[in-house]
């Protein structure tokens, strides 16, 4: 990893994020204002606000006069220095990736003592819907294999995805070693299994080797879907691995939303037959998938381990400032991912 990368990721690691208040074209400092008109060739016009951005202040869709239309994200920095980080990964990540991966292409970045700011091409598309349309699904599911396919996630010197999930995938060793008293209840499968989740989780560095992008995010906020395909979107927190690593990442999200007309979701309440539907819709899926197809048993084992006992872990915190449903999203998307672990079992045979 460049240091410049390298010391972007640790920050925006570092520094919990927060929801602001967003604001309008009209708040920004007029000399903020002039130096994106003067950046962009064009003075703005028009603007569209996106009212759910959760980390930036600025977060629109802006119109100039020579019919250009930028989305433009901007953050005071000082107000939130993870965020900027976040930019600057973002930006560092966009700029090494290849032409033909499927994402809007970055336009420019600004930084000044006060704001950090960042444009890319706008694509006319709009987010998922939840529960997964299947059509929309698989224009994601062929967004990951040609991400997966294209060549230079080495030589834009992205981290190894190894060493950081495998320091993240260490959530069931807490859980038994500082037992949740209320795992049984969540997830039986997986409080009758502990010892053997402590040591599936010990798998993933090796689990994760490979050379390919890996984007570490995808998830339906982090998409953008036109008629004919998907669009990933937000990779700051990019690295290199093995080519199935985000179909395994996504998948347990999917569980917990659901696929109209497939299966339904399965929310953290669910009955143990629904969350075997959901587990074995996972499981079918993954293999059929070709990223999917080969993946050595024990490897797969291992992330969905580490996956769910991050989350399942992590779900125990208190929540961040102005993140007050993170921890019931990692707890449904744990307990999913251990749905997905029962059907596919803990050994080879």
């Amino acid at each position: 990893m460049s240091d410049e990368l390298s010391t972007a990721v640790e920050e925006a690691d570092d520094v919990p994020l927060a929801r602001h208040r967003v604001l309008r074209w009209s708040d920004l400092p007029p000399t903020v204002r002039a130096e994106i008109e003067a950046t962009a060739g064009a003075r703005v016009v028009a603007e569209t606000p996106y009212p759910a951005s959760s980390v930036s202040q600025v977060a629109s869709l802006l119109e100039l006069e020579d019919g250009a239309r930028y989305f433009v994200k901007a953050t005071r920095v000082t107000d939130s220095p993870a965020v900027i980080a976040r930019y600057r990964a973002e930006v560092y990540v966009a700029r090494h990736l290849p032409r033909a991966m499927p994402t809007p292409r970055l336009a420019w970045a600004l930084r000044d003592e006060d704001w950090g700011m960042v444009a890319f091409e706008v694509v006319d598309g709009r987010a998922p819907a939840t529960p997964w349309d299947p059509d929309e699904l698989d224009l994601v599911l062929v967004a990951l294999e040609t991400a997966a396919s294209l060549p230079g996630a080495r030589e834009a010197r992205l981290a190894p995805a190894g060493p950081e999930l495998a320091d993240l995938a260490t959530g069931w060793r807490s859980l038994r070693d500082d037992p949740e008293p209320d795992l049984a209840r969540l997830v039986p499968w997986a409080a009758d299994h502990l010892d053997a989740l402590v040591e599936a989780e010990r798998g993933v560095l090796v689990a994760c080797e490979g050379e390919s992008f890996v984007h570490g995010d995808v998830r339906a906020d982090t998409l953008v879907l036109t008629p004919s395909s998907a669009l990933l979107v937000d990779w700051a927190y990019a690295s290199r691995g093995a080519p199935w690593l985000d179909l395994a990442m996504f998948l347990p999200g999917v569980v917990v939303q659901g696929v109209a007309d497939v299966v339904e979701p399965v929310p953290v309440t669910a009955d143990a037959a629904r969350r075997a539907r959901g587990g074995a819709w996972a499981a079918a899926t993954f293999d059929a998938h070709p990223l999917g197809r080969g993946v050595h048993p024990a490897d797969v084992r291992s992330v969905v381990a580490g996956l769910a006992g991050y989350y399942l872990h992590h779900a125990r915190r208190p929540a961040p400032p102005g993140l007050p449903h993170l921890r019931a999203s990692q707890r449904a998307q744990g307990a999913a991912a251990v749905a997905w672990l029962e059907q596919i079992g803990l050994c080879d045979g």
